[in-house]
């Protein structure tokens, strides 16, 4: 690797945004999970995606549809909703979860109802080799 080409990912590394830095990090790690990423889903494909839980909203009343979390890859986000149940154990903020199902659109966004998941061990880490 050439010294200028070091330089220029280091500069890129300190000037980019956390949020964007976090994002890249993420999907590789995730890519190294063998699940497709959010971004290439498309409406009736049934597919197995990963990521970091970054939200759990259980309804109530007359809206109550359940526990809904968004997953989210580095490439982009989706719900995931687990109509009739109040909780699910292991789905917290920041928790790194594999799911398969088919992907839905609902008011723009994706989502997906009643997946099988896996909650994976440990959290995302970039240089681990793609193990989470």
């Amino acid at each position: 690797m050439s010294v200028a080409r070091m330089f220029r990912g280091l500069s890129v590394r300190l000037t980019a945004p956390l949020e964007s830095l976090d994002a890249v990090d993420l999907a590789g790690v995730v890519q190294g999970t063998g699940s497709s990423p959010v971004e290439s889903a498309q409406r009736g494909q049934l597919v197995t995606l990963a990521g970091r839980v970054r939200t759990v909203l259980s309804g109530g009343g007359e809206q109550f549809l359940g526990v809904t979390a968004e997953l989210y890859d580095g490439t982009g986000a989706v719900d995931v909703c687990w109509l009739g149940r109040r909780s699910i154990p292991g789905i917290d903020t920041g928790r790194f979860v594999k799911v398969t199902g088919r992907i839905g659109v609902r008011d723009g966004q994706k989502i997906m109802f009643n997946p099988r998941y896996e909650l994976l061990s440990g959290q995302p880490r970039a240089g681990r080799g793609g193990e989470a």
